[in-house]
């Protein structure tokens, strides 16, 4: 009986570890497939941050480019701008200095002289100034006229005026603009294409 007994408990021992080992293999497999998903997974996220990464390296490149660019193009634009006011001062001075109001006078003496050659007549002729100069000008020019157009030409003060004149050929429904203003725009429109070529 005991022989029995010692190989019953034998074959239960010897169960006992074909069951535990069986377990430990089952358990091991299931530890090592947990552990290939856990490093599978870990993989994946750490390639994710990675591309994420990368992306927005990318785009904050991307982006200080841009911000350069914008910069450049702001400065590039402000320096033109810069450029292109004291180009117009410097013709704005020059214009005043030459509009002297002996010049203007002489200017209009020689146009309405040219106009009166070829049409015969001055009455249409209206002329506007600067009003603090009107009466000076308009003194200068009449000493400068022939008498047969002196009769004819319309004399008028203007507040927009600074400098210069303008001046209508057919009763003031147009005017010819020579005045700082006109000439100032007229000048800047010729020169600052020109500039434009210089700087770019």
């Amino acid at each position: 009986m005991s022989e029995n007994l010692k190989g019953l408990l034998e074959k239960i021992n010897q169960e006992g570890i074909k069951s535990a080992e069986e377990k430990a293999r089952v358990i091991e497999d299931k530890a090592g497939k947990n552990a290939e998903k856990i490093l599978g997974d870990t993989r994946k996220l750490a390639d994710e941050i990675i591309r994420k990464a990368k992306a927005e390296a990318e785009k904050t490149k991307a982006s200080a480019n841009l911000s350069v660019k914008q910069a450049s193009r702001d400065l590039l634009l402000g320096l033109k701008e810069d450029i292109r006011k004291t180009l117009n001062k410097i013709i704005a001075g020059e214009i005043n200095q030459a509009l002297s109001n002996e010049e203007i006078a002489g200017i209009l003496a020689d146009l309405i002289d040219k106009y009166v050659e070829k049409n015969g007549k001055a009455d249409d002729i209206k002329i506007l100034v600067k009003k603090e100069d009107l009466e000076k000008i308009k003194n200068t020019f009449v000493s400068k006229l022939k008498d047969k157009v002196k009769a004819g030409v319309e004399f008028r003060p203007s507040q927009n005026i600074n400098a210069g004149f303008s001046i209508s050929f057919d009763k003031g429904k147009s005017y010819f603009d020579f005045s700082d203003e006109g000439l100032l725009e007229a000048l800047s429109a010729y020169l600052n294409p020109e500039l434009a070529k210089l700087i770019t």
